[in-house]
Parts: structure tokens; sequence; C-alpha cells
């Protein structure tokens, strides 16, 4: 049996977990938190108790435990540009224009404006988790094509 490491990537609201083989290397692993982030490979540092891992490195020669958390850093887009992201809203797909910094009340303010749902009626989730209205949207790792989910509360009458 092939010897694992399973990690907590930490550092944004959302922490996926990923399993590697001890023989891969830390690029590997960023182009999979790549794969479930949408995080280009060329902005993520990670970091392991306080040293930044280099991509060449093998995750056997970090001498970890089974289970290990490296702090992932985003490195912020130059410029803050705007870029598109898409809400799934039941059986709707909303392109919306964004920025890194923008907060997720903002967000939501955008989706009133367009859908004529009530902000305060409006729960978003990225990768399953929800966002809270006064993070901005690159603590949930919203980039260029990010997909958030969007539903509603509905109250009977």
């Amino acid at each position: 049996m092939m010897a694992m490491v399973h990690f907590a990537i930490t550092g944004g609201e959302v922490i996926p977990e990923i399993e590697m083989p001890m023989f891969a290397t830390i690029l590997d692993l960023k182009e999979t938190i790549e794969e479930i982030l949408d995080v280009d490979v060329a902005r993520q540092t990670l970091n392991f108790s306080n040293q930044v891992l280099t991509n060449d490195q093998t995750i056997g020669h970090l001498n970890l435990g089974p289970f290990a958390a490296l702090g992932l850093v985003v490195t912020p887009l130059a410029g803050q540009p705007k870029f598109n992201i898409l809400v799934k809203y039941i059986n709707e797909e909303i392109n919306i224009r964004v920025k890194e910094t923008t907060l997720v009340v903002d967000l939501k303010r955008k989706l009133e404006r367009r859908c004529g749902i009530l902000t305060e009626k409006i729960t978003l989730h990225r990768l399953s988790k929800e966002m809270e209205d006064d993070f901005p949207l690159s603590a949930y790792y919203v980039c260029e094509g990010s997909e958030v989910d969007m539903t509603t509360k509905i109250e009977p009458r």
C-alpha cells in the first residue's frame, strides 16, 4: 500500500482536505489545489511551520505524519481587476462581474438588483461552505470563472 499524507489546506474560509502520495511534489499538490479551488498555481504559496515550501520539494522529504495542515497564501491579482463568476440558482446561471475584494454582502446586493430577491433572503455557498456577509470573496477563493451557489429563504404565508 502506498504511503499517503492527508492535508488540510488552511488560509481561507474554505478548508479543502487533500490526500497525496509521499512521492508527489509540492507542485503536484498545488496543481491539485488548483483543480479544487480554481486558484492558479502561480498565485499559490504553501507553507508549513512558517517555512515556505518550494515546488520541487517532495512531500516525503517534509517529514510529516499521516495528517498535516499547510497554510495557503494566494497572491492578489495586480490592479484588482474585475472578473466574471457564475452564480447558480435553481435552473438559472447568472454571470456577475466582481473583484476579489468584493464583500459577500455586496455580491448579494448585486443579485438583489438583478433577480429582485431581497439581500437578507439570499444565502451563498462556495464549495459547500456558506459564505458570510462580512468576508471578501477572496476568503472563499472566488476568482475568474468560479461558481457560487445561491439559495433563498422563503417564508410560509
